[in-house]
């Protein structure tokens, strides 16, 4: 009786040691308290190459007064305080052209806003600001398009190249000014980038594209050969598809179709491509209506974005686009986009292999229909995909941030 009384106490104590020891399965996602204020949106992230993860945002007040912010994610994912990047009361606000962070060189940061030029609605201009002491301290701002005309500029991405310096793109609408003058110019919407330097200095301008979508954003990605940059295009009959130019040996390509939808639209969507790269991988996701099927597809390139492979429609029910993308570990993509499903605007999460291979769908959180529900932003950290977006209720806006376990999607 006292062994059998020994050996059952001996086995409940294992039972008990390896239960306790068991860890428990790690949840898919987890959603972080946000450090933003009332009326926060237009938020992005951006990490660094020291693994240092940036939230950036605006909060506006009734009086028009804006606010760009930025936090940084510490190793508990709680986010630091609020630094202020600049303070404006005229600048240009708006749910599809928000405002980045990027980091380049040894602690260099760069960040932009739209301030206005004039009274007419689109007339404004990127403003840049710098920081070389990784964000503790910004320089005065200055604007790296050269033209000084009083039209849209914005839509901009930014990236960091391998000389300490950064590239920024932008949608450029000189050309409605200079038609004005003469009439031999028409009228176009053009893209146009810059090498800038970490004092500033503006060291090239180059024109990208003559005729492009009028409101969609833009996106680049370096790569082993040089910066990929994705944008949507605009024909002479209306075609807008997604296209790209690469930058080999420090000159631009022209351009070229990701793929040709044959999305005939005579306005434009206001929905632009991403692209994400890792190594010699490239990945593209982007929405379309061809046809009045929407659609979001991906493509993938294992040659630095020299030749695409086809398609690949992925998981979407009644999709609205506003799309971003990460390339994992693995070579497959992560891929985010809003949604409707059952009625309910979602924000969608879907693993995609270069094969086609789909994982399970990942529903992040219900969203709004709305514009002022913006466009929600990933990154990717080891095996962790970090998002934000902006939460719309009947009181206010409000920025919301979500880690995903990636190695969960199955």
């Amino acid at each position: 009786m006292k062994h059998s009384l020994f050996f059952g106490l001996r086995t409940l104590l294992i039972i008990v040691f390896f239960s306790a020891c068991k860890s428990e399965p790690v949840e898919t996602i987890t959603y972080l308290k946000t450090p933003t204020g009332l009326n926060g949106s237009e938020s992005s992230l951006h990490i660094s190459d020291d693994g240092t993860i940036y939230l950036s945002w605006i909060e506006t007040t009734k009086k028009n007064n804006s606010k760009l912010l930025f936090s940084t994610l510490g190793k508990t994912n709680l986010w630091s305080a609020p630094k202020t990047i600049a303070i404006g009361t005229d600048w240009f606000v708006n749910w599809a052209d928000f405002p980045s962070i990027t980091s380049f060189g040894e602690s260099g940061l760069a960040a932009h806003y739209l301030d206005k030029s004039a009274d007419d609605t689109f007339a404004y201009n990127v403003k840049l600001t710098l920081s070389n002491d990784n964000g503790n301290t910004w320089n005065s701002a200055f604007i790296p398009h050269t033209d000084n005309t009083n039209t849209e500029h914005g839509f901009v991405s930014k990236v960091a190249t391998n000389d300490g310096n950064f590239i920024v793109v932008w949608l450029d609408g000189r050309q409605m000014a200079y038609a004005e003058k003469e009439s031999t110019i028409t009228k176009e919407m053009t893209i146009r980038s810059a090498i800038i330097d970490k004092n500033g200095t503006l060291l090239n301008e180059s024109l990208l594209d003559s005729r492009v979508c009028d409101c969609c954003q833009t996106d680049i990605a370096m790569t082993s050969n040089g910066a990929l940059v994705v944008y949507r295009d605009r024909s002479e009959d209306e075609i807008r598809d997604i296209y790209y130019v690469r930058q080999i040996n420090n000159e631009w390509t022209e351009p070229k179709p990701i793929f040709n939808d044959n999305w005939h639209i005579a306005g434009c969507p206001v929905n632009g491509a991403a692209i994400s790269t890792k190594e010699n991988t490239v990945a593209v996701v982007w929405f379309t209506m061809a046809d009045d099927i929407p659609k979001v597809k991906v493509v993938f390139s294992k040659d630095n974005g020299e030749t695409f492979g086809e398609p690949i429609n992925i998981g979407y029910k009644d999709p609205m686009g506003r799309v971003d993308i990460e390339v994992l570990e693995d070579g497959s993509a992560l891929v985010s986009w809003m949604d409707i499903v059952e009625d309910s605007t979602v924000i969608q999460l879907q693993k995609v292999g270069a094969d086609g291979t789909l994982s399970e769908l990942i529903t992040l959180t219900e969203s709004s229909e709305s514009r002022s529900s913006g466009f929600p932003r990933m990154i990717l950290k080891d095996d962790k995909a970090y998002l934000s977006w902006t939460n719309v209720s009947e009181e206010n806006l409000s920025i919301k941030t979500a880690v995903v376990h990636t190695t969960n999607l199955k």
